[in-house]
Parts: C-alpha cells; structure tokens; sequence
C-alpha cells in the first residue's frame, strides 16, 4: 500500500472530525471518548503519513501535538462534567499521552499526566497499561525517587504473571538511569515490536492506511527515547521504526486550524 495515495483522504476526514470534536458539536460526553481515540488514532496516522511521503518533520510533530490535544481536551471535559465511568477515561488508554511525548511538547505531556486518574479501573484498562501509564506520568513529572517507582513496577511485574516484558524493562531503566540496561532492553522491545509485526502480517491483519502507518513508525519508541534523553541517558541517531528524521525538534509551532492538506472552502470535485 502506498501511503500517499491515502495521506489526502485521511486528511480531510481527520480535519472534520477535529473541527467537530473542537466545537463540540453532535458529542454527547459519553460520545465524546469514543470520538477523542478515533481522532488521536487518525492525527497519529497522518503524522506519520506525513513524515514518509514528504519527510517533513514538523508536520509529523504538529499531529502527535495535536493528537496530545485531543486526549487533553477530552480529559478536561470529563472533569468539567463530573464524569469518571467513560471507558476511554483510564489512564491506560495512553496514545495522546504517548504521542505528546514523542513530539517533544512536555508542557502538554506534563498537563495529560496531570489530567488523567490515578486509580485502576478494572474494567477499562488493563493492570500492565495502567502501571505503565503511572510510571509514564512520573518520568514526566521529573520525579526522582525510585521509591516512587517500585509498587508500580512490581504491580506491572505479578500483572504479566511470569511473561517477559521489554517495556517494563524499559521503564525500570530510565527510572535507574542505567545505560547499559536501557541500550539491551530497548532493542529487546524493538525486537518485540518487529515480532508483534511478523505475526500481524502472518495472520493477514487487515490493512488500513491507519494499520500500514503505524507498522512503519513506532511512535512508543520514539516517545521513550526522549523520556531516555530527559533521563541523561545516550540514544542512537536511528533505530529499527524509530528514523531520525521523527526526532529532530520542532522548529515552527504547531498552525492553528485543521491538518494541513485540508480547505473547507474548497470547491467539491
């Protein structure tokens, strides 16, 4: 499949659901998580669309901003409606977090992790997610203490119940600031990840613009190899899914408005 046979479609349907996520129009709160997970999943495929067909890194970072927005949005308007029962409300429910680190955007990073619950929620999220999300919420805060860290990665750890796990062993490395230990365990989680990858492609996932994207940057990885920079720890210029060209900091900020590619006042073909 290639890419930018898709990359306008995706755009303009994007810069619709945003426009009406943004105004609020035709979303109940109940509706409006459901709306807030397609959005960041659509911003996060575009921006990568963006960065393989034109190679332009800062329309890649403006749509994992805007993704992080998305996710802050909805996190607000739960708040403000005294909600705390939507599925897509758990903190485990990561991709805007996730996306707002990869971008480089710690204040909003910082304003998600605020933002978003504290407690398990059983029914929405899974444990290894939640105590994943808690550390996540941590590093970003610059908390130190490892103390801090421990109950959740001994939570992470029973949750797994004896499977190995590159990512916890990831997050304990940052957290222990360890060079040696994040280097192995962070190609061992890009192993996981290719292998994830072989297996989707073996039992014939079906191949969306959106699944086709993701598959060519992982987004994840880039988000802890800036949480590895934060931490005073050294990184590769390039890894397997995680190019230079998504790290380079943003140098325009992100345009008010819809995605690039999109005019609403275009006339229809």
């Amino acid at each position: 499949m290639e890419l930018a046979d898709h990359a306008e479609a995706l755009a303009y349907d994007t810069a619709f659901w945003l426009l009406g996520f943004e105004a609020d129009e035709g979303h109940e709160v109940g509706q409006q998580g459901r709306a807030s997970v397609e959005l960041c999943a659509k911003l996060r495929a575009l921006a990568i669309m963006a960065l393989l067909t034109t190679g332009e890194s800062d329309k890649f970072l403006h749509n994992l901003v805007r993704s992080g927005r998305v996710r802050e949005a909805y996190l607000r308007r739960m708040k403000q409606a005294g909600r705390t029962d939507d599925h897509p409300l758990a903190s485990g429910r990561m991709h805007g977090l996730i996306d707002a680190i990869a971008s480089g955007d710690h204040a909003l990073a910082h304003r998600i992790a605020w933002a978003s619950p504290r407690s398990f929620q059983p029914r929405r999220e899974y444990e290894d997610d939640f105590c994943c999300a808690q550390v996540l919420h941590r590093l970003v805060h610059g908390v130190q203490a490892a103390s801090v860290y421990q109950p959740f990665f001994e939570r992470y750890e029973a949750a797994l119940e004896g499977q190995p796990s590159a990512r916890l062993e990831v997050l304990r490395a940052l957290v222990s600031r360890e060079q040696a230990r994040f280097d192995a365990a962070f190609e061992a989680l890009l192993q996981e990840r290719h292998d994830s990858l072989a297996a989707d492609l073996a039992r014939c996932q079906l191949e969306t613009p959106q699944v086709v994207a993701e598959r060519r940057v992982y987004i994840e990885g880039l988000a802890l190899l800036r949480l590895a920079i934060a931490q005073g720890l050294k990184t590769e210029r390039d890894y397997l899914y995680c190019p230079a060209g998504a790290r380079l900091p943003m140098r325009t900020p992100v345009p008010e408005g819809p995605p690039a590619g999109f005019d609403p006042d275009a006339d229809e073909a």
